[in-house]
């Protein structure tokens, strides 16, 4: 599968992923903020790992040409985190998604990629609007979001989560050149 354009940023490239990656998928969505803040999806191994990067992210890229690329430092290629779009049901429009290693955080980098996902979005996509959710109690992301330039448009429920999330939109200025 040919990803097209990809975002880009000074100190990270953005791929799709590939079932090698799934050691870095297992110890990404196995950490302990990964499962408070986001969700436990059940990898529990390289293999669930596989899985979850066939039938999930790729699958999403296939129907929607949008996902959650793998994000790597470029002076190294080492994967640090994932960033992109997630088209949900429960949404109007495409979410803004990241979630990086804890030894990545703190670096600025899930700045630096989100900021790139809207440069890519606002010169290849013809969006007026993407949003964002984040769990009530992730204070840094929704923090991150509003030095984006997201506004906070209160909460959402979400179906698919059976909870309710903080929710953000950042809208595109079509005039700017």
């Amino acid at each position: 599968m040919s990803s097209g354009p990809v975002p880009a940023s000074s100190r990270l490239a953005f791929r799709l992923p590939k079932t090698s990656d799934a050691s870095f998928y297992n110890k990404l969505m196995n950490e302990p903020d990964y499962h408070r803040f986001i969700a436990d999806r059940g990898i529990r191994s390289d293999e669930d790992a596989v899985a979850f990067i066939e039938n999930k992210t790729l699958a999403q890229f296939a129907e929607h040409k949008v996902g959650l690329w793998l994000v790597e430092l470029t002076e190294t290629g080492a994967p640090v985190g994932a960033c992109g779009l997630v088209i949900r049901d429960d949404l109007d429009a495409p979410d803004l998604g990241y979630a990086f290693l804890e030894e990545a955080r703190g670096k600025g980098y899930a700045r630096e990629a989100a900021g790139a996902v809207l440069d890519f979005v606002r010169e290849e996509m013809d969006l007026p609007m993407i949003c964002a959710i984040t769990h009530t109690e992730n204070e840094r992301s929704a923090s991150l979001l509003l030095k984006l330039g997201f506004t906070a448009r209160g909460q959402r429920y979400l179906a698919a989560y059976d909870d309710t999330s903080d929710y953000f939109e950042y809208e595109f200025d079509r005039n700017r050149t």
